[in-house]
């Protein structure tokens, strides 16, 4: 009995970590690119969601919505990148197993650059807001989702 236990138990671990495994596609190079130059284009705000690695719910993509329209998914280690109207937004995780959706609001200027960063935890979703320093770097590390829902230009349709 203790041998099926524990070859279940070894099973399992194998199953999720291949499931954190996955590939994912990522953003083209130009839009990265556009992304890292942290300069939004005249009469907007730079919004930047960023997922880092964890092993807590590896497998799965969070999504994101701005203004209660879905702009992208997060896997482990990538961002998300586009441009907002200058004016009060709200960000949103939306609910994974185990965890409740989590929200925040805020208000963008033109201009200026906007960093988020999301961590799923047990039974909880985070969003941070980062300082323009440390958003710049982790950008600079991580990858463009592929999973970015922003308009071709990369700016919000809501005006």
């Amino acid at each position: 009995m203790k041998l099926s236990t524990k070859l279940m138990t070894i099973t399992l671990f194998f199953i999720f970590l291949i499931a954190g495994c996955r590939s994912f596609p990522t953003a083209s190079d130009n839009y990265t690119q556009k992304a890292r130059q942290f300069k939004p284009a005249p009469g907007w705000a730079g919004v930047y969601v960023l997922r880092p690695n964890q092993f807590v719910a590896s497998g799965s993509n969070i999504k994101v919505f701005l203004d209660h329209k879905k702009v992208g998914m997060l896997p482990p280690g990538t961002f998300i990148y586009g441009e907002v109207m200058p004016r009060e937004h709200f960000l949103e995780l939306a609910e994974m197993p185990g965890a409740a959706n989590k929200s925040l609001r805020f208000k963008a200027e033109e201009g200026k650059c906007y960093f988020f960063k999301t961590e799923v935890g047990f039974a909880r979703q985070i969003i941070e807001l980062l300082s323009e320093e440390e958003g710049k770097e982790l950008v600079k590390s991580y990858k463009q989702s592929g999973f970015n829902e922003f308009d071709s230009t990369g700016k919000d349709a809501i005006k």
